[in-house]
C-alpha cells in the first residue's frame, strides 16, 4: 500500500525520516515508514500485515485498543499521546493516534525512554545527596511533613528524629585524604540505612552529619534504635572513628528546626560523655564556615 496522502516523494521523504509512522486498519498494519521499522528492530516490509497491538507488552493492550477506538470515535479530536511499551524491551513510546477515510487509523510514535531516563535522574538529583545517595535536606522536609501528618491519626504513636554525626571524619581527610573521608561517608550511609524499618529516612544533612527520620513508633523504639546507630562506625575505620546520636519527639506545635536543635544537643552531649570516658578533650565549638548543622541545614531548605 502506498502512503497516505497520494504517495508524493516529498511527502514519503518527511514521513520516511521523522516519527515512526504507521497506518493500521483495525490493529493491523498496513504501511509503515523506515523509521518506525527501525524502532521496533524490523527489516523493511516486516510491519506489514502484523498485529500492532502484538508489539506491546501485555499489560499495555487493552490501553492501547481502547485508544485506536477513541480515535476512530472522535475523528476530529486531538488526543493526548499514549505511553506504551515495546514487547520484550523496555523502551518507552509515546504515540498519537488519528482517523483516516476508511475506518483506518494513523498512528505516530516516539520513543521517550531516554528522555524519561534523564527526568527521573534529574528528579532523583533534586532530592538526593551526590556522594552518599541518600535523601538530602529538601526531601528530608517534604517527609517530615507528611510523617507528621500520618502521625496525628495514631494517638500513641509519634515521630522522632535522630542526629547522627560521624567522629573522626577530619581526622581520615587530614590523614588518608578526601577520598577517603568520601568512602567513609558512603560506608556510614549504608551502615546507617541498614538498621531503619522500610520506608524510614536516613539523610545525609551536611558534612559529617545525618538525619534519621522515623514514625508511627513509641519512644521505645528510638531510644533501642539510636543504640543500635551509636558507635556504628563501619569495620576498618579506625578507632578514632564513631557515631554520635542524639534524638528527639516531633510535635506539630514545634518548627522543625526547634526539633533538630534538641537533639542536636543530645548528639553533642553523647559526643563530649564518649570523649570524657576515652580520655580526649571536649569537642571544639563549631567554628565559622564549618558545615551547618541539622537544624540550620533544614532550616535553610525550608520556604
Amino acid at each position: 500500500m502506498s502512503p497516505p496522502g497520494g504517495g508524493r516523494t516529498d511527502w514519503r521523504t518527511l514521513v520516511e525520516h521523522g516519527p515512526a509512522t504507521a497506518v493500521l486498519s483495525g490493529s493491523v498494519v498496513t504501511w509503515a515508514s523506515a523509521s518506525a521499522h527501525a524502532l521496533v528492530g524490523t527489516a523493511a516490509g516486516g510491519l506489514t500485515g502484523r498485529d500492532a497491538l502484538g508489539l506491546l507488552v501485555k499489560a499495555d493492550r487493552p490501553r492501547a485498543r481502547h485508544a485506536l477506538a477513541i480515535a476512530r470515535r472522535h475523528p476530529h479530536v486531538q488526543h493526548p499521546p499514549l505511553r506504551v511499551r515495546l514487547e520484550p524491551r523496555p523502551d518507552r513510546l509515546e504515540v498519537a493516534a488519528r482517523a483516516l477515510a476508511g475506518g483506518q487509523v494513523l498512528v505516530v510514535a516516539w520513543d521517550v525512554t531516554a528522555r524519561l531516563r534523564r527526568e527521573r535522574e534529574l528528579r532523583h538529583r533534586a532530592g538526593h545527596d551526590e556522594l552518599t545517595g541518600l535523601p538530602n535536606r529538601a526531601l528530608l522536609a517534604d517527609r517530615w511533613e507528611v510523617a507528621r501528618a500520618r502521625s496525628s491519626r495514631t494517638p500513641g504513636r509519634g515521630t522522632f528524629v535522630l542526629v547522627c554525626d560521624v567522629d573522626g571524619l577530619k581526622q581520615v581527610n587530614d590523614e588518608h585524604g578526601h577520598a577517603a573521608g568520601d568512602a567513609l561517608l558512603r560506608d556510614v550511609a549504608r551502615a546507617l540505612s541498614a538498621h531503619v524499618r522500610p520506608g524510614d529516612t536516613v539523610a545525609r544533612t551536611g558534612g559529617d552529619e545525618f538525619v534519621v527520620l522515623v514514625d508511627q513508633v513509641g519512644a521505645d523504639h528510638v531510644e533501642e534504635l539510636a543504640a543500635r546507630l551509636r558507635g556504628d562506625a563501619p569495620a576498618g575505620a579506625g578507632a578514632g572513628v564513631r557515631v554520635s546520636v542524639g534524638w528527639a519527639a516531633d510535635c506539630p506545635t514545634r518548627s522543625p528546626v526547634s526539633v533538630l536543635a534538641e537533639a542536636d544537643a543530645r548528639m553533642y552531649a553523647d559526643k563530649r560523655a564518649a570523649r570524657e570516658r576515652a580520655g580526649g578533650a571536649l569537642p571544639a565549638p563549631r567554628a565559622p564556615g564549618e558545615p551547618a548543622g541539622a537544624a540550620e541545614a533544614v532550616r535553610d531548605a525550608e520556604p
